[in-house]
């Protein structure tokens, strides 16, 4: 049986898979096609159908020898950036429903007073207040006007609302409230989806739980309605099996899970590369690995330590997400993010990209506006021949008019000097996004192996490896899909989390033991529904803690029960795990227990490493530019393919040189050798070390 594993990013999009079909021999493929953003679902079938041609078959018999597909999507994520979400309304307690734009008061620079705020998504007049009160201990001291959730409804229906989002003061402690509002709402608005607070975060902090009930609300009827269209064009195949979301925890569920809770599935396609991180660094028995991915879109930073730790709190676009997440640092800097000079003359990459449509301007699609691919084209690095695994030619003079359009002209430079410009840009933008995960939390980025992703950063790797004087890069073959090939390995997964207050003055552990067994039994009954049997079941529980006045928790793993003998144990648990992210802990000072968090889960799976495919081309040489390779003007060097490693793990490449794997390059610098230490990885190192 095989196993498939789809990962849509806002460029392209990737499809992995590993079995064995009709009983025939063991297979692991891998393919990509751009992402169709007018329908993403004929896109992914499009996709399928050519998975299937490289297994020699047809899309219905595949489906049929097939027993998973596990998706994840940026679908949400793009329904955000672009503000095409439903038309949402706010239930909240009367007097306040400016919460949601009075926000923190903060800004992320203090000193600049002219900075945008992200828009709200629920403008004021479908803020609504309704008439109720839980005090602090989830005890009613208001009792719920039901009128006022009627006059409300009708209010919305004028309006043409499709979705509410429902948060009561401390509903977190006590959801009756919420649940009545959603009955009346139900029989006021039938078909209008609705999401409760107190079931997507019930967590403390008013503002952030929110902002993930309106994110849940304005984003779920988007994605409800393309899994349901999903879902219809794969029965057409005979597909009538279960379909793995990829979530934000790195976990995995199903649509029908999904269809309710789509925030739980903003950062899906980089979980997956995630997951593909930490097994990597399970392979090659070194713990400290750092993800980078860069795509079409994005430059995607991982830091896999040990394990993936979840974080209880992120941000995306601006907006609080208040549901536990894989750490993933995200920047404009993919292959088709834009180049631009603004006013003062400085070059500008991103945030804005080409997508897949009209794309780069080397596509041929329409596009203008200069990109990072352009630019890579126009210095030689990517054969414009053998584009996207040679089913894509692209065009060298429209990337160079669109470079000295927008570039060189601009700043009275040479079309290659401005490439060359956008390029290193892009190393140091990365480079820079690396720090900010390793060096500004106390980390020392020469520690850690860099794992290289995507179809675009192996171009870059070697340079950006230079700038963090980091040791090693390794490239999977997997690379350009690494996304969807990390989701081979995930595990079905369901997370509950609940605020719990406990000072260390206060230990109590009969309280939490109690807790933690009902939230264990919720979790039994979802694995169950999501078809893991009992003895596969595997539970994780983290404590989320902070010291006494400090503003933020860590997420802190525990094992076993608690009893009165190992708070003490817990004493050293937490400050541990706050030295190893923070490079200090405060042992003398108390600390205090705010939410528990339980990974309910699959027990772990194993990735399975794809090998080099055979080579069977001659050696080329490619005249291309010699900055990035650390010299000067135009220079000659050798092309090699992934297949040439298939021997005994001996050969060395030193470079300068470019070695072409499916659907990506390597840049070897001059001092920097290429060398397998694995069929199925590329390491890259300084030559001496």
């Amino acid at each position: 049986m095989i196993k498939i594993a789809i990962d849509t990013g806002g460029t392209f999009t990737d499809y992995t898979a590993v079995g064995t079909f009709q009983n025939g021999k063991n297979k692991m493929i891998f393919v990509k096609n751009p992402t169709d953003h007018k329908n993403p679902a004929r896109g992914i079938i499009a996709g399928l159908k050519k998975l299937a041609a490289a297994w020699h078959t047809d899309l219905e018999p595949l489906l049929a020898e097939t027993e998973q597909i596990i998706h994840g999507t940026t679908l949400a994520l793009n329904a955000l950036l672009e503000k095409k979400g439903a038309v949402t309304a706010l239930f909240t307690t009367e007097g306040f429903r400016d919460a949601l734009e009075i926000r923190r008061s903060q800004l992320e620079n203090q000193w600049d007073l002219q900075a945008e705020m992200p828009e709200v998504l629920v403008p004021r007049r479908l803020r609504l207040g309704i008439t109720q009160r839980m005090d602090y201990k989830g005890d009613i001291i208001k009792e719920l006007d039901e009128n006022a959730v009627r006059f409300a409804c009708r209010k919305c229906k004028e309006y043409g609302v499709q979705s509410i989002a429902v948060c009561y003061l401390f509903s977190f402690l006590n959801p009756e409230h919420e649940k009545r509002t959603a009955e009346i709402i139900q029989e006021e608005l039938p078909g209008v989806f609705v999401s409760l607070s107190s079931e997507v975060a019930p967590k403390i902090r008013e503002y952030e739980r929110t902002s993930t009930t309106v994110l849940n609300a304005y984003l779920t009827p988007v994605l409800a309605d393309y899994l349901n269209i999903i879902k219809r064009e794969l029965a057409q195949f005979g597909w009538d099996k279960p379909i793995n979301m990829m979530m934000n925890s790195g976990g995995l569920s199903d649509t029908d899970a999904m269809a309710r809770f789509a925030v739980k599935t903003l950062l899906s396609g980089p979980a997956g590369g995630a997951c593909g991180n930490e097994a990597m660094g399970k392979m090659m028995k070194n713990s400290y690995t750092v993800l980078a991915d860069m795509g079409g879109t994005s430059f995607d930073v991982h830091v896999a330590d040990i394990e993936n730790r979840l974080i209880p709190q992120s941000e995306i676009a601006g907006y609080p997400l208040a549901i536990p997440t894989i750490d993933i640092t995200s920047i404009g800097a993919g292959g088709g993010s834009i180049a631009h000079v603004d006013e003062s003359g400085r070059i500008l990459v991103g945030p804005d990209s080409a997508g897949s449509v009209p794309g780069p301007a080397c596509y041929g699609f329409g596009g203008t506006e200069p990109t990072v691919t352009d630019a890579l084209v126009v210095l030689g690095l990517i054969d414009e021949e053998n584009f996207l695994g040679g089913s894509m030619r692209l065009n060298k003079k429209l990337a160079e008019k669109a470079i000295d359009d927008k570039i060189a002209k601009a700043l009275n430079v040479a079309v290659k000097e401005g490439a060359n410009i956008i390029y290193q840009i892009a190393v140091e933008m990365m480079a820079d996004a690396v720090r900010l995960v390793t060096v500004q939390k106390g980390n020392d980025p020469r520690k850690y192996r860099l794992i290289g992703a995507g179809g675009a950063f192996s171009l870059f790797a070697a340079n950006m490896m230079d700038a963090l004087h980091m040791n090693e890069v390794l490239f999977p073959v997997t690379g350009p899909v690494f996304c969807a090939w990390g989701m081979l390995g995930a595990s079905r997964r369901s997370d509950f989390t609940i605020s719990f207050f406990m000072e260390r003055g206060q230990w109590n552990p009969q309280k939490i033991n109690t807790v933690i067994k009902d939230m264990k039994e919720e979790g039994k009954a979802e694995l169950i529904r999501l078809g893991v049997p009992e003895k596969q079941q595997d539970f994780c529980l983290t404590l989320e803690m902070r010291y006494i006045g400090q503003h933020h928790e860590i997420s802190v793993p525990w094992q076993g029960t608690f009893t009165r003998e190992r708070r003490d144990a817990l004493d050293i648990a937490f400050n541990n795990t706050h030295e190893s992210i923070y490079e200090y802990a405060e042992r003398d000072k108390e600390w205090e227990i705010i939410n528990i968090h339980l990974a309910c889960m699959e027990t772990e799976k194993e990735n399975i490493l794809f090998p080099f495919a055979e080579n069977k081309l001659p050696l080329t040489e490619r005249i291309v530019a010699g900055e990035p390779f650390g010299q000067a003007g135009e220079i000659s060097v050798p092309v090699y393919h992934a297949g040439d490693f298939l021997d005994d793990g001996t050969k060395n490449i030193t470079g300068p040189a470019l070695i072409n794997f499916d659907y990506t390059t390597v840049l070897i610098s001059a001092g920097f050798v290429g060398k397998t230490i694995r069929n199925g990885i590329l390491t890259l190192t300084k030559v001496g070390h």
